[in-house]
C-alpha cells in the first residue's frame, strides 16, 4: 500500500515545502489539498494550477497521488449546483492530463448554529432532497471521471451529507457509479457514529472502499481535537488496517496531521507507524 502524505498538514506552509517534505520522508506521493490550490470557484484556472502542482511534484522526485476539491451539490441553487460539477469536472480532467488518477473531497457543507457540534450537524441536518441533489451531481462528475480514466472519491467528511460510514454508504447507492468511491477516515466520524468506532463498518461499503486517511484524535466538546500522534488517541489504527487488509486491501492511504504545533515530527512519526503496523500484521499473519 502506497503511503500519501496529505498537503492540508502542511496547510501553513507553500506546496513547493510540501513536497519537499514528502520526498525527504519517504512518501509515494501527495494529496494536494484545495488550500494549496488558488482555484477561487474558476474553471478557467484549474489547469493551470494543477499543472503548476504535477511539475513542482516532479522538480522535488515525487508526485500528485490525488488533488482535493469541495462541491456544492447540496445547494438550493440548481445553477450553483451546477456550476460546482463544472469545476470538479474540470479538476477531474486537468488530473487526466498529468497522470493523477484520483480527486478526493466532499460535495458540499451543512452546518448549524455550532459547526463545532459535528454530531448535530451534516447528517443530522441533512433532508431527502440534499441526499438527492448530491446523488445527481456525483453522477454527473462519476460520468466525467469514468471518461477521464480518474475515480472519484467522496470522503466520510463532518459537516457533510456523508459524515459517516452509513451516510457515505446512503449516498453512493444512490449514485451507484463504479468511478465514486469512498474514501474512510474512522477518525472524522468515531465521534459522530459509535459504529465508525469498529473496523467492521467498512463492510458496509462492499467494494467500494478505493481509498483511505488514516489520523488520530481524542474527543473534545462535541469535536474531534486531532493534536496527537497517529498512535495516539482514540483510534486502534491496526484493526483499521487490518480489516482493510481482509478485504484486499486499497491502493493508497493518505496521512494527515491536522492538530496544531509543528507537524514535521507527527508526520515522520505516522509514516514509520503504519509501515510497523504492515510489518506486525504480515508477521502475526504469518503465525496464525
Amino acid at each position: 500500500m502506497d503511503l500519501v502524505m496529505h498537503s492540508w498538514s502542511l496547510r501553513d506552509y507553500s506546496l513547493e515545502h510540501v513536497f519537499a517534505v514528502a520526498a525527504h520522508y519517504g512518501f509515494d506521493g501527495v494529496e494536494v489539498s484545495t488550500c494549496h490550490l488558488d482555484l477561487r470557484g474558476d474553471p478557467g484556472v484549474v489547469r493551470g494550477e494543477v499543472a503548476r502542482a504535477a511539475a513542482l511534484a516532479k522538480r522535488h522526485g515525487t508526485r500528485v497521488h490525488c488533488v482535493g476539491y469541495e462541491g456544492d451539490f447540496i445547494a438550493d441553487d440548481a445553477d450553483r449546483r451546477a456550476s460546482s460539477v463544472t469545476l470538479v469536472g474540470r479538476i477531474i480532467e486537468a488530473c487526466r492530463e498529468h497522470g493523477i488518477g484520483l480527486v478526493n473531497g466532499f460535495g458540499g457543507w451543512l452546518r448549524g448554529a455550532d459547526p463545532d457540534d459535528w454530531p448535530r450537524n451534516g447528517s443530522a441536518l441533512a433532508r431527502d432532497e440534499h441526499y438527492t441533489r448530491s446523488g445527481e451531481a456525483y453522477q454527473a462528475v462519476g460520468a466525467i471521471g469514468a471518461r477521464e480514466g480518474v475515480r472519484v472519491g467522496v470522503e466520510v467528511h463532518p459537516n457533510n451529507i456523508h459524515d459517516t460510514v452509513a451516510t457515505t454508504a446512503r449516498l453512493l447507492d444512490l449514485v451507484d457509479h463504479p468511478a465514486v468511491i469512498a474514501t474512510v477516515d474512522p477518525a472524522n466520524s468515531a465521534l459522530i457514529s459509535p459504529e465508525d468506532q469498529d473496523p467492521a463498518v467498512l463492510d458496509r461499503l462492499g467494494e467500494r472502499v478505493g481509498y483511505f486517511h488514516i489520523k488520530n484524535y481524542v474527543p473534545a466538546r462535541g469535536r474531534a481535537d486531532f493534536s496527537v500522534d497517529t498512535a495516539a488517541g482514540v483510534i486502534d489504527n491496526l484493526r483499521w488496517l487490518g480489516k482493510l487488509a481482509e478485504r484486499g486491501g486499497v491502493p493508497a492511504a493518505a496521512l494527515e496531521y491536522c492538530g496544531v504545533g509543528d507537524p514535521h515530527p507527527r508526520l515522520r512519526a505516522a509514516h514509520r507507524y503504519v509501515r510497523e503496523c504492515e510489518e506486525l500484521l504480515d508477521v502475526v499473519g504469518a503465525r496464525l
